[in-house]
Parts: structure tokens; C-alpha cells; sequence
């Protein structure tokens, strides 16, 4: 009988003293003796789910147990596994808590499907969040999250988001864009000179439904022409900037004229 096998034998009778340095195994094969010993209890399975390198085989084992996944911090361990198989995760995140998911949606090693999908879960439930939550999410929630929060009706949320540091330009045009973003949201942005000073933020926010005359007049002699063009025949662009700037265009540019020395 090899090595292996014998610590095997004895991890399915072994005592709880035996049974914690038996966690750090190396071999597949005696954790999965370990887990037939009656012995092993949440204590357990929590140091053995800590494990990275834990064998996709073994953390599946012990999600499909449904005595053991009666224990929420096992549920949550197993979710935020980076060798859990997917058809197992994605049922347990409906267990999981808000903030626990969170958790889930910024832990490195979890797959990005799983990922999308406990940020989907947040975002789906920002409207029954009260104040100070829809705050803390925005200030430390991944982009997809905070920039999910930019449309938020109160400005406290929408400037929390535009600070968080994970913030991306992407998602601040794309929220600028979005029908349910209110005037809080432009009065923000134009606030806070890291996301005003970018060329796409300003495309978005002529775009928008809620720049001030004045402010456009303003931006858009910063515009190249093919950027002008495109704004003459965008229909998100109010009627009134469109023709404004369709009038623009006809104006022929005015070239630098050469300097005489």
C-alpha cells in the first residue's frame, strides 16, 4: 500500500487533533478521505475552502453536500472560490447577502461570469437600498457597480461613484447617456475637473439631454469638425444644438494664416 493511501486509510478515522494538520494535505486523495471522516465539521471545511489550490474536485464535493451548505459562511467560501465549478456557484449567489457579494465581485480568481452577475444581483437591488448603503457601494463597489449608481437620484451616490478610483471614463459617458440619469448627474461631472477635462465626457454630455445652452455654446468650439459633423446628425442631440451646429459647419474653418519673419 503506497504512502498515500495509508493517510488515507487514516484520514477517514482520524481524531480531531489529527484532523487539522490532515487540512494542509497535499493529496488530493487524502482530502477526499477526509471528507468521509464524521469528524469533519464547518471548522474544517472553512480552512480547507481557504486553500487556493484546493482541487476543483474536492470544493465540489463539499458544495454538493447539502448538510454542509445548510452553513451560510460555506456557502460564501464556496462562491468566492476560484475553483468552483460554475454550475454549482451561480445557484448560491441568491443565498448571499449584499455586502457579502460584493465581496464576490472583488475578489481576485472568481470568474468574470460570476462576477458580472453578483454585480448584476447589487445593482438590481439599488432601488430598496437606503441612503447610506447606495453611498458605500459607490464609494468602494467595482466600476460596473459605482458606474451603475451614477444615474442614482441623490448626488451624494453620484459624487461617491465619480470618486471611487475605479471608476472608468467608459462608464461615466455611458451613464451621462443613459435615459435615467437625471440633471445631478451633469451638474457633477462638470464639477469635478478629473472627468470634465476628457474629450469623450464632453461628446457624451452634448449628447445629453441636461448641458445648459450656455455650457454647450461653450464646448463646442473645443470640437474637431468630424466630431461637429456627427453631432449635427445625432438624434440624441437636442434639435435646437443640432441645428446650431449644423449652421457651424457651414462656416468655413479658419486657417492659421503663415508667420512672416
Amino acid at each position: 500500500m503506497s504512502e498515500f493511501r495509508k493517510e488515507a486509510a487514516r484520514a477517514r478515522t482520524a481524531d480531531q487533533f489529527q484532523l487539522e494538520n490532515l487540512l494542509y494535505h497535499p493529496s488530493r486523495e487524502v482530502l477526499e478521505a477526509l471528507l468521509e471522516n464524521p469528524r469533519v465539521g464547518e471548522k474544517h471545511l472553512a480552512i480547507l475552502l481557504s486553500r487556493r489550490d484546493l482541487a476543483r474536485e474536492i470544493v465540489a464535493r463539499i458544495a454538493q453536500n447539502r448538510e454542509w451548505m445548510k452553513s451560510y459562511p460555506l456557502k460564501l467560501a464556496v462562491v468566492k472560490h476560484p475553483r468552483t465549478p460554475r454550475h454549482l456557484a451561480l445557484p448560491l449567489l441568491k443565498f448571499i447577502y449584499l455586502f457579502d457579494l460584493l465581496s464576490v465581485a472583488t475578489t481576485a480568481g472568481v470568474p468574470p461570469d460570476l462576477r458580472k452577475l453578483a454585480e448584476d444581483t447589487i445593482l438590481m437591488q439599488r432601488e430598496g437600498l437606503a441612503l447610506g448603503q447606495r453611498i458605500s457601494l459607490a464609494r468602494s463597489g467595482s466600476h460596473r457597480i459605482a458606474g451603475g449608481l451614477l444615474v442614482d437620484s441623490d448626488r451624494r451616490v453620484i459624487d461617491a461613484a465619480l470618486a471611487n478610483p475605479a471608476m472608468t471614463e467608459y462608464a461615466v459617458t455611458r451613464a451621462i447617456l443613459d435615459r435615467d440619469a437625471g440633471p445631478q448627474l451633469t451638474a457633477a461631472v462638470i464639477e469635478q475637473e478629473r472627468w470634465f477635462a476628457r474629450y469623450s465626457v464632453k461628446l457624451a454630455l452634448l449628447r445629453g439631454q441636461h448641458l445648459s445652452l450656455a455650457r454647450v455654446m461653450a464646448l463646442l468650439p473645443e470640437l474637431a469638425r468630424p466630431d461637429l459633423a456627427d453631432l449635427a446628425e445625432d438624434p440624441r442631440v437636442r434639435a435646437e444644438v443640432r441645428r446650431y451646429v449644423a449652421k457651424l459647419l457651414q462656416t468655413p474653418p479658419v486657417r492659421r494664416g503663415k508667420k512672416s519673419f
